[in-house]
């Protein structure tokens, strides 16, 4: 995945949810599941990726207390509800998307060692993603403010760059074409800080043509 050779990679995570299987360890199968579910989602396959998400959570309800990766499981159920709610969005199924992302920030605000609150602004960001597909960019942005808030407590750059890219379309959905340039601009010099320069140049893009 890392190198790009998407054809390689699914057939190793292929591989490797047979290996786990074959042993019977249900932890690490269910890793692969999420893995290969993760690779076809980033590859526009929607809908093998939430299959591969359900199922891996199907895996994950069979590991019983005492087994290897026991403890895990209330936080991996969470991040595949946000997968699946993911996988939802883009497949245009937004109610179900919206049901599956709200179930997926309750889970992560109380798992038994404590709120996750990094994975709650991931949460937010795809909220106001799906928000914005649905044509109600106010509500979009109540999300993406909590993910811009949390972002920068987080002090995790990146995810704050995109999370100010999806507000400023929120903005400019909304009619608020001064606070969408203020956050294509905020986005921009994140975007350069990581050296992201394809994500520079695209805010860059959006702006020049909010000016025109």
């Amino acid at each position: 995945m890392g190198v790009g050779d998407a054809d390689r990679a699914e057939e190793a995570l292929e591989a490797a949810i047979v290996a786990d299987a074959e042993c019977g360890h249900l932890r690490g199968r269910a890793t692969a599941l999420e893995a290969l579910g993760l690779l076809r989602l980033k590859l526009w396959r929607h809908d093998e990726a939430r299959l591969g998400f359900e199922e891996a959570q199907r895996v994950l309800g069979g590991i019983r207390e005492g087994d290897d990766g026991r403890r895990d499981v209330p936080r991996a159920t969470a991040l595949l509800e946000h997968h699946i709610g993911r996988a939802l969005t883009q497949e245009g199924a937004l109610p179900a998307a919206l049901a599956k992302l709200n179930d997926a920030l309750v889970r992560f605000r109380t798992l038994p060692e404590g709120a996750d609150t990094y994975n709650e602004g991931r949460v937010y960001m795809s909220l106001g993603e799906t928000h914005l597909r649905a044509g109600d960019p106010e509500l979009a942005l109540l999300c993406l403010d909590k993910a811009v808030e949390t972002m920068t407590a987080e002090g995790a750059d990146l995810q704050l760059a995109d999370a100010l890219e999806q507000r400023a379309e929120g903005h400019r959905l909304a009619g608020h074409p001064a606070e969408a340039a203020e956050d294509l601009r905020a986005a921009a010099a994140r975007y350069e800080k990581q050296e992201d320069a394809v994500g520079a140049e695209r805010v860059r893009e959006r702006l020049a043509a909010l000016a025109g």
